[in-house]
């Protein structure tokens, strides 16, 4: 065929020349033939006549570079041996792989002396399933074989023998193959045993000093407890004395508390009672400028009707003695008042250090009450800032002291 496709012919009679044509491959075309031996040498006739093969054609696929069975040559060994089928691919030569290897290679492989035996490997594969198998093979033409009949027991013993040798060989190769394998597992598994053991060695070494070091840690944190504890009954005993003090502070600020309140209501009761003695004060004082300026206001009228008097007491010389004993009356209404003048002005001079030391007697509380409970009154804002209340009071003259300087209320 065309495209890379080539035949092998490996039939003995047809390569040892008893034929007239013979047939091998070719780079270019499938096949072609060889009609007679003109032109070669006597040591290609030679090793010509000395080379048989199996009986089989061989094609080769351009595609996929499998050899495979194209046909069958009748009488042949390939046909004697009842196993090998057209189109199964050829894997094998003695044992050895050949996949992908090309037909001039097999050709060297497969061709051998007649009477030879060869062993190939074929891989089958009907549907779905793929099977593989060896079959030995002896290299001779049909004529060979057909001269053997005379001698058939003998040589029928002699290729049993040799399929049974084959197959031993086959056999041993396995086994050999297998003992290989086995030695390669044993010595990949002693390897790893090895490994697994020096890896063991480490880790227990590993083991040991981690058990050492964790022996020291529970000792330093056994010494740690034992220190933890020691402080925590420090701690616990730093607490109850923090506790009594604790409660010692809340009952000082209860009686603090208390005692504030009580101070607080006293300053209350205190206020109270300053405020209505100032507002009694205040009433009292109001009446007494009242009389002083009706009596300055009497003292005016006394002055003009005096006046008048007077410039009346040429034309009323007559009225002398009755206008002198009016005008005695009124003076002495005048010094009266005159005398009730100082008497309050006394009073006030003689109440002002009493106010003076009210005022600083409140503030002094307040000051004291109102820092304790979060509040303080200045004296700028408390209830008697600026001038003294005795000034305010008279508007502005100074009660009445006594000869000992002190003041009085009366």
């Amino acid at each position: 065929g065309e495209g890379g496709e080539a035949y092998l012919f490996a039939m003995s009679g047809y390569a040892s020349g008893t034929q007239s044509h013979s047939y091998f491959p070719s780079s270019n075309q499938g096949s072609v033939p060889f009609s007679n031996t003109k032109g070669m040498s006597a040591s290609d006739l030679a090793s010509a006549n000395s080379l048989a093969g199996v009986g089989i054609f061989f094609q080769q696929d351009s595609e996929s570079n499998e050899v495979f069975v194209k046909t069958i040559v009748h009488g042949g060994s390939a046909e004697r041996s009842g196993v090998i089928r057209v189109n199964d691919v050829v894997v094998r030569v003695d044992h050895e792989s050949v996949e992908g290897q090309l037909l001039s290679s097999l050709r060297s492989r497969i061709l051998g002396p007649q009477g030879s035996s060869v062993t190939l490997g074929f891989r089958r594969k009907e549907g779905l399933e793929t099977t593989y198998y060896d079959v030995p093979l002896m290299r001779g033409s049909p004529e060979y074989f057909d001269s053997l009949k005379a001698n058939q027991p003998l040589q029928d013993e002699i290729e049993r023998l040799r399929r049974a040798n084959s197959q031993l060989e086959s056999q041993r190769a396995r086994d050999a193959a297998e003992l290989q394998r086995y030695r390669s597992h044993m010595e990949q598994q002693r390897e790893d045993f090895d490994r697994k053991y020096l890896a063991m060695d480490e880790a227990l070494a590993a083991k040991e000093l981690e058990i050492v070091r964790l022996s020291a840690e529970v000792n330093r944190m056994m010494a740690h407890r034992r220190e933890a504890e020691t402080i925590k009954g420090d701690l616990d005993q730093l607490k109850a004395t923090y506790q009594d003090d604790h409660r010692m502070m809340d009952e000082k600020e209860a009686l603090r508390s208390q005692y504030v309140d009580e101070l607080k209501r006293r300053h209350e009761d205190e206020k109270g009672r300053l405020e209505s003695a100032i507002k009694r004060y205040e009433i009292e004082s109001a009446g007494l400028r009242r009389e002083k300026v009706e009596g300055e206001l009497r003292e005016g009228r006394l002055a003009e009707e005096l006046k008048r008097r007077i410039d009346d007491e040429k034309n009323r010389k007559q009225h002398d003695a009755e206008t002198r004993a009016r005008f005695e009356a009124e003076r002495r209404r005048l010094h009266e008042a005159q005398r009730i003048n100082e008497t309050v002005g006394v009073l006030l001079r003689e109440m002002e250090p009493k106010i003076t030391n009210i005022e600083t007697d409140l503030f002094v509380r307040d000051k004291l009450s109102f820092t304790s409970g979060g509040a303080s009154v200045s004296q700028s804002g408390g209830y008697f800032s600026g001038a003294p209340i005795s000034k305010r009071l008279s508007g502005g003259s100074e009660p009445p002291r006594r000869d000992d300087g002190s003041f009085f209320m009366a």
